[in-house]
């Protein structure tokens, strides 16, 4: 085995970004993705097969394997980062703490048909107790902007399904105590019902806070999309083909939270869009409090209206 390719499969990236200065960021963090941060830089680190591979979330260039991962962040060149490389392996650096990183990682493995034989147990709603204390209600979710939409499975959680070609490829199950794709999920986008006369698309992070947005500020003619966390570059190629495909789009809006993160992921989006032949507007809407998402916004409104 070369010493590249063992690089590649049998350093931890997330043990290795850890002794960079990365720290898992436990919200978007499941077995087979990690989420990890150094200040702005927010990466996700996964395994491909036997590799380790990552992507950052305000770059669509700055991804692939640790090589990658070193030279974006050090400029130095292979030759450097393979003398590091080789030290590492050979434990003359000194190690984080296993706190600090993951340090087992499930292969991402998708599997539609396992997908797909969840999500014919999951049920329609029409009010969801989870979704209710988060202010969403059933008025929402027996619209015809949102029915058909959101789901609950056996365990009651709600369920957001996201969809390809093929049809659901993607669950994201989300409660009170947690957010996750189910294991062989393939994470496209969830999205609204569309309808005769729809001229906008409002994206952001959580499906949620789509919702929220949508109570918040009813528009009849708006798609709402949610990328369920950081935008991989597959997902960032969907959305360049969803909206040049759709032909009657005015406007877009982009609905991502009022901090680093979502600073991070609206600039990701406008500069898909920056790349599609679209000609209309663009402007980002986020809550005016440092720190909050739109459903922050709802809830207070309810609590303190």
């Amino acid at each position: 085995m070369s010493d590249w390719l063992r690089f590649k499969t049998e350093i931890n990236l997330t043990q290795y970004a850890a002794f960079m200065g990365y720290e898992i960021v436990k919200k978007g963090t499941t077995r087979a993705s990690i989420k990890m941060r150094r200040g702005d830089d927010i990466v996700i680190i996964s395994k491909r097969g036997n590799k380790w591979i990552y992507f950052a979330v305000s770059g669509d260039n700055d991804n692939g394997t640790i090589v990658n991962f070193i030279q974006n962040r050090t400029g130095q060149i292979l030759a450097e980062i393979a003398k590091d490389l080789l030290a590492w392996l050979g434990e003359e650096f000194s190690r984080p703490e296993p706190k600090h990183y993951s340090p087992e990682v499930i292969e991402q493995k998708y599997d539609p048909q396992r997908v797909r034989a969840i999500f014919k147990g999951c049920a329609h709603v029409k009010t969801h107790q989870y979704l209710a204390c988060r202010g969403i209600t059933s008025a929402s979710l027996s619209s015809t902007r949102f029915t058909g939409r959101i789901y609950t499975d056996r365990y009651h959680n709600a369920v957001f399904p996201h969809y390809n070609d093929n049809g659901v490829c993607g669950l994201e199950l989300k409660n009170s105590e947690m957010a996750i794709f189910v294991r062989g999920s393939e994470k496209t986008f969830w999205r609204s019902n569309c309808k005769n006369g729809d001229n906008t698309l409002i994206i952001g992070e959580a499906v949620i806070d789509a919702l929220s947005h949508s109570i918040l500020f009813p528009d009849e003619n708006a798609i709402y999309a949610a990328s369920g966390g950081g935008m991989s570059p597959d997902q960032r190629n969907l959305l360049k083909d969803l909206v040049t495909s759709c032909h009657h789009l005015k406007n877009i809006v982009i609905i991502t939270d009022n901090d680093n993160g979502g600073d991070c992921l609206h600039d990701v989006i406008l500069s898909v869009l920056n790349d599609c032949v679209y000609q209309g507007d663009i402007k980002r809407h986020s809550p005016d409090i440092k720190g909050q998402d739109w459903n922050d916004v709802l809830k207070g409104k309810i609590l303190f209206p």
